[in-house]
């Protein structure tokens, strides 16, 4: 395969990964930005918001945009490194950094942080116990993958060791 065309192929596929896992703060950002949160089934806390129609029916046209954007920005930013394997590590701090960001906005928009950090120092019941359990078993696959996508990255960052010189060992070899 041509360098250039490998180029841009690596690139674009880490820019479509970051774009996909950025997808899941663009969108809570956005309606927490305007003030609303969006919710399938609202509760009575929700009952009091008013929102006008209109605006609302072009927050996903702009989540969208900007998602693509994420794509776009990423993707012409990773071209432009020389190295192949700079690149690659790059691309995987990148998507590391992504789906770390979106499960801390998961935890946050969903209430699941403020539960954590707002506990009292006694001891947990068992349905506690069981939810943090749950909570933990669904989010240890992220959670490793986000590890493993780091420290991939930051290990394919590191300096090449110097190469050995061509010549062998420089003894005559009789």
């Amino acid at each position: 395969m041509n360098p250039n065309t490998r180029r841009w192929v690596i690139s674009s596929v880490f820019g479509l990964f970051v774009g996909w896992a950025i997808g899941g703060v663009i969108f809570p950002a956005l309606t927490a930005l305007i003030g609303m949160m969006v919710r399938p089934t609202p509760g009575m806390r929700d009952a009091a918001i008013t929102w006008p129609g209109p605006a609302l029916d072009m927050l996903p046209f702009l989540a969208i945009g900007l998602q693509a954007s994420v794509v776009i920005a990423v993707t012409l930013l990773l071209a432009r490194v020389g190295d192949e394997r700079r690149r690659i590590g790059w691309g995987c701090l990148a998507v590391g950094g992504a789906i770390l960001l979106n499960g801390i906005v998961l935890l946050a928009v969903t209430g699941v942080l403020g539960w954590l950090l707002d506990r009292d120092s006694g001891g947990a019941s068992g349905g506690e116990a069981s939810a943090g359990f749950f909570l933990l078993l669904l989010g240890l696959p992220y959670a490793l993958l986000c590890i493993a996508l780091l420290a991939g990255g930051s290990v394919m960052l590191r300096r090449r060791p110097p190469s050995p010189p061509p010549g062998g060992t420089g003894r005559s070899g009789l």
